[in-house]
């Protein structure tokens, strides 16, 4: 570059952006290598005769600069892109004027309030890079050290290893670790509690089996005779009193009340119960049966909430999510009016999760 006349620099910049978009001379540091301050000041004395593309690659060529470099032309640079900044191609003077302290603090401008115009494009520029960045950054992939995005960084980090990445990039810093669960959620160990006492439930009633009733044998009936004592009968005349000859002549007395079998005593044959008299396990019978029904009623409530930890509705009339009124007190607000509590359950079976509601009324004295 040293051969170059100052009038043949507008035509070697022309020529070094002829072939793009296909040549990348302006956004690799090969550019950098054949600057130097005699070529810097005659840039500044053609650059309003350059082509509009010509001049924003020039621009952007600046940040491929070495800091060693940039300090011997920041004078040099500045003047470039005071140029720049007055340009009638309003992009131009944009990126002038973004750059205009890059020379002297190696940072962007962000103060853009020269021109009006200037302003508003570098708001929608901003607005626009916020909103790639939030999209890359949400779909991008970690690398194997866990902290870097794969899309945030340049292009050739995709192919480093993770040595290599921190000598690139340098450390990441590691992602802060704000609180460790101890224990699982109040919904994973209440399902849990749900689905246990479901299958208890299930199986005590298969092993619950009907009472069996033990038949007695017997043998072959004896003949029976006028002498012959009815047993299970209990006598109706005292004791130490005088038995009937005869069956007629017992029959014949009024029937009384007929006193029960003393504990322990077996006796075959025919019993004559009054019908006021009920059997012995008749009460026994009727709780346990009454026990078989609240168990039976508590098994399909326990088989309704298993299966709504599952996420089935089992009220599906009453919508997805479901709020249950638990109680209702008054209490005394910090500042002196009372108030109306009100604590709700709800159940969203979209998502599985439910949670409790406090609802605070205040009453009117």
């Amino acid at each position: 570059m040293a051969t170059v006349r100052d009038s043949d620099i507008s035509l070697w910049l022309h020529n070094k952006s002829s072939l793009l978009p296909f040549n990348d001379s302006w956004t690799s540091g090969s550019i950098c290598s054949q600057l130097n301050p005699d070529v810097l000041k005659n840039i500044k004395d053609c650059f309003p005769d350059l082509q509009t593309q010509v001049k924003l690659k020039l621009l952007l060529s600046f940040f491929h600069i070495p800091r060693r470099n940039m300090d011997e032309w920041k004078v040099e640079l500045e003047e470039i892109l005071e140029v720049a900044t007055v340009d009638t191609e309003q992009w131009v003077s944009m990126v002038a004027e973004l750059m205009k302290t890059y020379p002297a603090t190696m940072s962007l401008n962000t103060e853009i309030g020269e021109i009006v115009e200037n302003k508003r494009i570098f708001s929608d520029l901003i607005n626009d890079l916020r909103k790639l960045v939030k999209r890359q950054g949400s779909e991008s992939s970690s690398y194997s050290s866990g902290s870097n995005n794969s899309q945030m960084l340049p292009l050739e980090c995709q192919y480093l290893n993770k040595s290599a990445l921190i000598s690139v990039v340098g450390q990441q810093s590691s992602v802060i670790k704000h609180f460790t669960l101890k224990r699982k959620p109040k919904s994973a160990a209440l399902r849990a509690e749900l689905v246990q006492k479901s299958m208890d439930a299930a199986s005590n009633m298969k092993k619950a089996a009907a009472p069996t009733v033990p038949v007695r044998s017997r043998g072959m009936p004896r003949k029976m005779t006028d002498t012959t004592p009815l047993k299970g009968i209990p006598s109706r005349v005292p004791s130490g009193g005088f038995r009937s000859p005869t069956l007629s002549s017992s029959l014949s007395r009024p029937i009384m009340s007929i006193p029960r079998n003393p504990a322990g005593r077996k006796d075959g044959g025919i019993k004559l119960l009054d019908i006021t008299e009920q059997p012995l396990g008749y009460a026994q019978a009727k709780k346990k049966k009454k026990q078989e029904l609240e168990e039976a009623k508590r098994n399909s409530e326990l088989s309704a909430l298993s299966a709504s930890s599952r996420g089935k509705n089992p009220c599906p009339t009453y919508g997805n999510v479901v709020t249950i009124k638990l109680s209702e007190s008054q209490e005394i607000h910090p500042l002196g009016d009372p108030v109306l509590v009100e604590h709700h359950f709800q159940m969203n079976y979209n998502t599985g999760e439910w949670k409790k509601i406090k609802k605070v009324k205040t009453l009117v004295s």
